[in-house]
């Protein structure tokens, strides 16, 4: 008996920009944000990275699955999912300093849940009685302070983008 609990919406959360912005330095923030809460480290979080060049721009795909074990009962699952497409290296004027950005149409997609039960599969009615009379509440407790991580690096990474609530 494997479940989840999602703390965002099961179809993801988006955030979608479309202009100038500093890709690697927002790849970074978010990696080291995922790395130093626990998600994940530096060679277990990227599974999927797909670059095409194109006649536009570059399309870039980036897939990164994180996880945090709690206790035996709960893990803690995060995804994200990059996708920039017709990606172009711009410059631009900062006051007196020229930055090289990228541009192009830029979309992350964050889902994020419990995974509880897994370890407890072979003791069959003890489980179920454990989640009937005990777990539940722990569950939605666990839940709870686990959405308020993920909106906050849902927040970090429109505060870089430059995108307000």
């Amino acid at each position: 008996m494997e479940d989840k609990y999602y703390v965002t919406p099961p179809g993801s959360v988006k955030i979608k920009w479309g202009g100038p912005t500093d890709l690697k330095e927002l790849y970074r923030q978010m990696k080291i944000w995922l790395e130093d809460n626990g998600f994940a480290t530096e060679e277990s979080l990227e599974k999927r990275y797909v670059e095409a060049i194109k006649p536009n721009g570059k399309d870039l795909y980036i897939y990164w699955e994180g996880e945090k074990k709690i206790s035996d009962y709960f893990t803690n699952k995060i995804n994200v999912e990059f996708s920039f497409v017709a990606m172009q290296d711009v410059e631009v004027q900062e006051g007196n300093i020229k930055r090289k950005l990228s541009k192009g149409t830029l979309e992350i997609r964050i889902t994020a849940y419990v995974e509880y039960g897994k370890k407890w599969e072979s003791v069959g009615a003890l489980s179920k009685f454990y989640y009937k009379m005990i777990s539940k509440q722990r569950l939605e407790e666990h839940a709870k302070d686990f959405y308020n991580k993920v909106y906050k690096f849902h927040t970090l990474i429109k505060d870089f983008i430059g995108l307000t609530n």
